[in-house]
């Protein structure tokens, strides 16, 4: 389980050197073993949820496609410019972002992620306190010698 809203800024520090030689020294060379795959793609989903909780849109940029497309917990279908702007506007904005993953999947060049998250919503996100469980599938796409995230779905599935 991830929850990186508790990480200490030392914890966090690591986070971003790792995340910055990840990114910035590119993926691991295209591989066929099914592990390593999926090894990957569980690294990209930590930065997703570090980028969201940071509000970190460099990080996001260098991680969703540019035709990423978004069914949002809003039942909204959002692409990646109007994502971006709701993070920037703080109609995403969580104070704690923790994510179990149930299942990795590698097709080809594909990886399908579907898990759960708890989000605890603050802002203009949600009434303060609460908490919402949902349900996520994530899809990622390995091309130029890394993931990037392609599609993701996300459902209300209880909100305490």
């Amino acid at each position: 389980m991830i929850n990186l809203s508790l990480m200490k800024p030392t914890k966090r520090a690591q986070f971003g050197i790792l995340a910055w030689l990840l990114l910035a020294g590119g993926s691991c060379e295209n591989n066929t073993e099914n592990t390593s795959a999926a090894d990957e793609i569980r690294l990209m989903e930590q930065l997703h949820v570090h980028g969201i909780l940071e509000k970190d849109s460099s990080t996001l940029k260098k991680i969703l496609a540019k035709d990423l497309m978004v069914n949002a917990p809003s039942n909204n279908v959002v692409d990646l410019n109007m994502a971006l702007e709701a993070l920037k506007l703080g109609y995403i904005d969580y104070t704690s972002y923790e994510q179990k993953i149930d299942e990795i999947k590698i097709i080809e060049n594909i990886g399908i992620v579907m898990g759960l998250e708890t989000v605890m919503p603050t802002g203009l996100t949600g009434p303060s306190g609460t908490v919402e469980r949902r349900r996520f599938t994530d899809i990622w796409m390995y091309q130029n010698s890394q993931w990037l995230m392609i599609a993701r779905q996300a459902s209300n599935i209880s909100v305490e």
